[in-house]
């Protein structure tokens, strides 16, 4: 999971009610300075942004479509080495929408072919795997060869999940619910869940986290 170093790096205050409030005036010039140049890098060079909408995208960042749309919401911070890739087929275009006052960490892969749905105010550390598709297929010794299959998966509001997580097709996880690191997510996760192991399991119901 999350250590305090990154929260202390990032002076956000994360309540269990799910609110992230960034508090810009009491963060040191360093930082002020990165929040800018990451805003101006989500408009100019990533067009991300829109008239409500402005993400913080910093260097080293690969958005990849090809028949496919990426949407960042307004002040989510995409740190360094992050691939965000929505890459659709033929007559179904792909989408990957991120919302609002998200964090997502160095490392992670988030690769969508049909629909994957990030909420608002989650935390997304490092070296995590999302993806709502098989990428290759399975040949048998009949050499029958397997149906791909493409997913959606929807991550709901203020959903923390820890280091080298993986998320896989076909789930939703509910808000305030936590995946500790190293999980592997194959099924749904009911709200204000800790998801543990591999494959993830509940382990307990919390009240929210911070």
């Amino acid at each position: 999971m999350m250590t305090n170093s990154e929260y202390q790096a990032t002076e956000e205050i994360i309540q269990a009610t799910g609110e992230r409030s960034i508090k810009i005036a009491s963060m040191p010039l360093w930082r002020k300075s990165e929040l800018a140049c990451g805003i101006l890098r989500g408009a100019l060079r990533y067009r991300l942004a829109g008239f409500s909408s402005f993400p913080i995208i910093h260097r080293g960042v690969k958005v990849r479509t090809d028949n496919g749309v990426v949407r960042v919401g307004h002040l989510s911070e995409i740190h360094d080495r992050v691939v965000l890739s929505a890459i659709g087929s033929p007559g179904h275009q792909a989408k990957l929408s991120i919302g609002d006052l998200t964090s997502i960490w160095y490392g992670t892969v988030i690769s969508a072919r049909t629909e994957i749905t990030i909420g608002r105010h989650c935390a997304i550390s490092w070296n995590c795997t999302i993806i709502d598709n098989d990428m290759h297929q399975l040949v048998y010794e009949d050499d029958s060869v397997s149906s791909p299959k493409d997913l959606a998966v929807r991550i709901g509001d203020h959903v923390w999940i820890g280091a080298s997580a993986i998320v896989l097709k076909g789930v939703t996880i509910g808000d305030n619910s936590v995946v500790a690191a190293g999980a592997i997510v194959t099924r749904d996760v009911l709200p204000n869940t800790l998801m543990v192991g591999a494959p993830a399991v509940a382990v307990t119901t919390i009240s929210g986290w911070r």
